[in-house]
């Protein structure tokens, strides 16, 4: 009877184990950022009574050890697959994080509440791609772009789309995806040029930058550097650096290759200055990103207002200062701070709001012309680009983190009620 007792326990310690480490897996691959991850699994195993417990994390790596009542350990670990953002998934996990601990149901059901948790229906793909057109046929207007310019860019998404799909299925490394990737379709756009398909190659090519630069990926890396991360933030920096060489690699191969002649009064940035065309234009990139990342239609109109919004405030100040740093740090600012709040309110992951909001802030047509500028050793346009697009960066980077820290604060506060003995339903489900 005490070795089967035994055996039950030890049985009951690996479910538990398993259940978190699939669900940090879940997590992190949905988008989830780590601070999040960490949390959900301190709560649930405090909430099973587990002891020593303890989590190392990486964006790539999980490793998860713990005792428990009768002084058994275990330990599980394993490898977490490449980020495919879906937020709707994200959501849910993060409600069964806090459905488990305030429950603690068997451990034996844990396994069968991750798959109802993840059984989401998914849009299809043809929709999908959809998405991306209008998202990037948005953003070509935005850039200065053309009724004309719009065919070429609906034909090379597509490309895209299909040629991202194709190099992932073998397993190939994000970093040839991306160099690939992006020297085919600049190289598309440039011979639609030539054929007379879409008059300004160059807000092309900025406007399809814009659907593989990480710009979310790099948010989330500047967060756990400043968050108590910082091991995971100097890899996650590290990996962004290389994928965003490898965009330039493929788009400076294709200027390369095909010897494209651009010059530098040839590209007027942001030609659109209606703010009335401009917010309503922001309002769809964002609605039609958020369908990307999976939300559901229900809360689509939140995602295109938070991008609306994110306009507004950068329209309004703009003409205050003439320092990117400032007026991207208050409109990433106001962002995170749009996604706390809704989050707050209705019990789900901020990322679920904050991601399709930043796509206004994403410097994609700056990092278009510090490559150009290089190309055709223009220096003074390669360096002011160069600068300009890390003042974007930065200031993206610090109004998130101003955010995040004031949530990370609060979340840890409330983290210490929970584990001290206040009932989770007493607490609110904690953003993202």
């Amino acid at each position: 009877m005490a070795n089967h007792n035994a055996k039950h326990e030890q049985t009951r310690l690996e479910n538990i184990l398993d259940f978190c480490v699939d669900l940090s897996r879940r997590m992190v691959v949905s988008g989830a950022n780590l601070e999040r991850v960490s949390l959900a699994v301190d709560r649930i195993c405090h909430a099973y009574g587990l002891h020593d417990v303890s989590l190392y994390l990486l964006s790539s790596y999980i490793s998860l050890s713990a005792r428990d009542e009768t002084g058994k350990y275990a330990t599980r670990q394993g490898s977490i697959p490449p980020s495919s953002i879906h937020l709707e998934q994200l959501k849910r996990l993060n409600r069964l994080s806090f459905a488990v601990a305030e429950q603690t149901p068997g451990a034996g059901r844990l396994k069968k509440m991750l798959s109802e948790a993840t059984a989401v229906k998914g849009y299809p793909d043809w929709l999908v791609l959809l998405a991306q057109i209008a998202a990037m046929c948005c953003l070509c207007l935005i850039f200065g772009g053309r009724v004309p310019d719009l065919p070429p860019v609906a034909i090379v998404t597509v490309l895209m789309h299909y040629l991202m799909r194709i190099l992932e299925k073998p397993g190939l490394d994000k970093v040839v995806i991306n160099a690939v990737t992006m020297g085919l379709a600049a190289a598309a756009a440039i011979l639609l040029g030539r054929i007379g398909i879409g008059r300004n190659t160059a807000v092309i090519l900025i406007t399809l930058s814009m659907l593989v630069i990480p710009g979310i990926p790099l948010v989330n890396a500047v967060r756990n550097l400043l968050c108590g991360n910082e091991m995971n933030g100097i890899l996650q920096v590290a990996k962004v650096t290389v994928e965003t060489m490898a965009l330039a690699f493929g788009l400076y191969g294709a200027i390369w290759a095909l010897g494209m002649q651009v010059e530098t009064g040839d590209v007027v940035v942001a030609t659109l200055t209606h703010p009335v065309l401009l917010v309503a234009l922001s309002f769809l990139a964002s609605v039609s990103f958020g369908l990307v990342f999976r939300i559901q239609p229900r809360d689509l109109w939140l995602a295109g207002l938070g991008g609306a919004l994110t306009r507004i405030v950068l329209l309004t100040l703009t003409p205050l200062t003439s320092y990117r740093l400032l007026y991207v740090g208050l409109s990433a600012l106001f962002a995170a701070l749009y996604g706390e709040v809704l989050a707050s309110r209705r019990k789900d992951p901020s990322t679920y709001f904050v991601y399709p909001s930043i796509v206004p802030l994403i410097p994609g047509d700056l990092f278009y012309y510090t490559l150009v500028g290089l190309y055709f050793e223009d220096r003074a346009m390669m360096e002011g680009s160069a600068f300009q697009c890390f003042q974007a960066l930065l200031g993206m980077s610090i109004g998130f983190v101003l955010s995040y820290v004031i949530a990370h604060y609060i979340r840890r506060g409330r983290h210490l009620r929970l584990v001290r003995g206040i009932h989770p339903s007493e607490v609110s489900s904690d953003s993202n």
